[in-house]
Formats: structure tokens, sequence, C-alpha cells
């Protein structure tokens, strides 16, 4: 392998937002990714017609990833959900959500002009503050604190109202009134559209073949790989959601350097249940939204192509606290099936439990500011590396800041001047 290559190492979306920038830019890139498929924690399982996202997954429309992927010429194709058909999740009992608002919200003109967030230079304000804080100052009315707090958990995959940054996440529920988009056929349809960007352009793509290590002194010379070889590179991304392992991939002062901000990052989890079911057994909501209890579920498959004729997908999900994630919540996940879809297990074809899934490599903290003082993209301090993951960079959250931390690693090392263009129709 020539070392003008740009190795990049992870497959998930941030690794492949990375290489599919390169490879259309004329960057000779092979991605290395350690699992037997890529996609990561955007990979979909489908079964007999069925496409099962890992958790409940939604594309922010104006959330800046989906923008990037337009530009790469990557399909978002989907449907926005139905709020209309929406419940809430209070008191043990689904109830439809605009009754709830109406009926236990008693200062609902304050809690719903806050639920479309807050301008830039009013969230600025709030930045360096808990999230926390911010609720309880919109209202003294209880429901409303909640119903907000519920708001929070959806559209940032958090219950530590404590942790998160008041001024990020209130302006991102700014980004989240624009909606969201459920796509067809799962996120595999994200991770095969950049693949194919990727392979189109000249890059390689090798699965099951694990990192062991970057070679690297001040600059990279290649990544050792886990079955012995070491294959020489001009510039590498490393690209994982979890920051210990990227800090892992390093020696000397740069492990040290990536090992500090690793340490401090608190990762977002959630344990959740996900069904293929045949047929639905109620068409009631189409979501819940839990209020005073940390849960979601969602039915995709009433807006989006994700299931056979007569079929459904199903998921339903419990936002952990750092503190609670060794529980097992299925139980409770599964009594909240019991009052939203009778005899459900009767319909199951397909179900999957994860009790610990990782949601984002960090929360947006109070410590960093929220987005602004995350890691950026080159804060391991060696020539030719970037780092990219959903924990790394000024801008998004969640998949939004996988997919924009992989387009601005790619754009560091198309500006250092050591990395040579290695083919001809650089720019195509």
């Amino acid at each position: 392998m020539e070392p003008a290559r740009t190795i990049v190492i992870g497959g998930g979306l941030a690794g492949l937002t990375a290489a599919a920038t390169l490879a259309r830019r004329g960057r000779e890139v092979t991605v290395v990714e350690g699992a037997a498929h890529i996609g990561g924690r955007a990979r979909s399982r489908s079964r007999d017609g069925f496409d099962l996202n890992t958790g409940p997954h939604a594309l922010y429309r104006t959330g800046g990833g989906r923008a990037v992927l337009r530009d790469l010429g990557v399909r978002t194709a989907g449907r926005m959900p139905r709020l209309d058909r929406a419940g809430a999740w209070v008191g043990g009992a689904a109830v439809p959500f605009g009754r709830h608002l109406r009926r236990d919200v008693g200062d609902r003109a304050r809690v719903v002009k806050a639920m479309a967030g807050l301008s830039d230079r009013a969230a600025a304000a709030w930045s360096g503050r808990p999230v926390s804080e911010w609720i309880a100052s919109v209202t003294d009315d209880e429901q409303g604190r909640l119903l907000l707090a519920s708001l929070v958990r959806t559209t940032t995959y958090s219950a530590a109202t404590t942790l998160l940054d008041a001024g990020t996440v209130t302006a991102h529920l700014r980004t989240a009134a624009h909606g969201v988009v459920y796509l067809h056929h799962g996120w595999s349809s994200l991770v095969a559209g950049l693949a194919d960007v990727v392979r189109s352009h000249g890059g390689v793509i090798v699965t099951g073949t694990p990192a062991d290590a970057v070679d690297h002194d001040h600059r990279v010379h290649g990544v050792r790989l886990a079955d012995g070889r070491t294959l020489p590179a001009a510039s590498v991304v490393v690209a994982v959601n979890d920051a210990r392992r990227a800090a892992a991939l390093l020696d000397g002062d740069a492990a040290t350097r990536l090992g500090a901000l690793a340490a401090a990052t608190v990762p977002v989890r959630m344990a959740h249940l996900d069904l293929a079911v045949r047929p639905l057994p109620s068409r009631r909501f189409t979501a819940l939204l839990g209020i005073d209890d940390a849960i979601f579920l969602t039915v995709p498959s009433s807006v989006a192509h994700v299931a056979p004729p007569g079929g459904d997908v199903v998921q339903v999900a419990r936002y952990l606290r750092p503190d609670e994630e060794a529980g097992d919540h299925r139980p409770g996940l599964e009594a909240v099936l019991d009052a939203h879809q009778p005899d459900w297990r009767d319909h199951v074809v397909d179900a999957r439990y994860v009790p610990r899934s990782l949601v984002s490599g960090d929360h947006v903290r109070v410590a960093t500011d929220g987005t602004v003082g995350r890691a950026t993209v080159d804060a391991a301090g060696v020539g030719g590396l970037a780092v990219a993951g959903d924990w790394i960079g000024p801008a998004g959250m969640l998949a939004d800041a996988s997919i924009l931390s992989g387009a601005a690693a790619a754009e560091s090392l198309l500006a250092d001047a050591l990395v040579p263009v290695a083919r001809s129709h650089a720019g195509s």
C-alpha cells in the first residue's frame, strides 16, 4: 500500500464521511473496520423485509449532517413522523399528547414558547450552565417542567439534565423544531450510500480488520493492524466514537493529550427494545413521549419504508443517566409495550434488546460549554492525523456531529501540504 494513501480507522458515519470526502477530492483512501460489517451504530438489521435500526434513529432536517450528505451525493430519503398522532406516557398510561398539554400543563404559553428553543444570542447567554437551570427558569409549573425535560431527553437522547449545557441544548431545540426524517430502509441506507461514494472514487473498504495502533512520531507513518501487518500511510483519520479507544491507538504525548480529553467524557447510553411485528396490534399512537418517565416509543414504519406489507417496526427505549446504566430495564420497556400494544408478544417476528447501547461518545457537557469546547479534529497534535466522531468538533449533536466531524477531519488533511494528492481526478 503506497505511503500517499490515507487510512481511515472506523467504518461508522464519521469514518465513511471522511473517506467519501477524501476520495471525491482525489485521495487514495482505505477504510479499516474491525467489525464484520461497516456502519457501527448506523447499521440496520435487515431480515424478512424488516429494517431494524439499533434503537430509535432520526435524522435532523437542518442539523448540518444532511447537507453534508447531500453534497456528497448520498440520498436521505424518508418522511417526517406524524406529530398529530403522538401520545404522552404519564402516570403509567398513554394519553393523547395534545390533551396532556391542554389539561395538565398550567403554564402553556411559556412552556410552548420554550419548546421552540432559543435564538443563538439568547442561547449563548446560557452557555456554561446546566439545562436543568434553564428548565427551572422557564416556569414554576411542575407539569410544564416535566414536559420540557421530556423534550430535552427526546432531542438529545440524554436524561442527565444537570450535565447538559443549556446554551447548546436550547439552540438545538430550534433545530429539532424544524423536524426529523425517518429514513426509508433504515440507517443502513446512509451507510450504503457513503460506501458507494468511497468505492466509486477508488476507495477501498476492508472489514474484519481491527487496528491496533497508529504508527507515528511527530507525523503519521502508518497503521498497525491486529494481524501484525503495518499499512504505510501519509495520513490517518481515527474515527471512533469511544474516546478512550481513540486515545489508546496513539502513544507518547499524543496519547497523553487525547487521553486527558477522553477521561473527561461521559458517554450517552440508552436501553432499547427493537421489534418487528406482524401485524401491529394497535395504531392509536405512532409515538409516546415519556413525561414523568425517561422513555420514548416510536413506530417508524408508520411513515418510513422499514417493514413489508402487513408488518411494522416498534422501538421503545429508556434514556439512561450515567448512574443507572447497570440496571435491567427490559421489564419496564415491556410494561410500556403492554399498555401501548396489547398482546404484542403474539405478533413478534424479530426482537432485539440492548441493555446499555452507546448513543454518543460524550454529553454536550457544561464543562465544555456544550459543543463549543469539544476536542478539535487536530487534538492529538500529530501531523497528518485527524480525529472524528460525535464527541469531536464545535458543531452538531448525535449523528450530525459524527458526519460534520468526519467532513472536518477530511478537510484538515486536505489542507496539509505535506500529504500529496495521488490521483488526477482530484476535485471531481
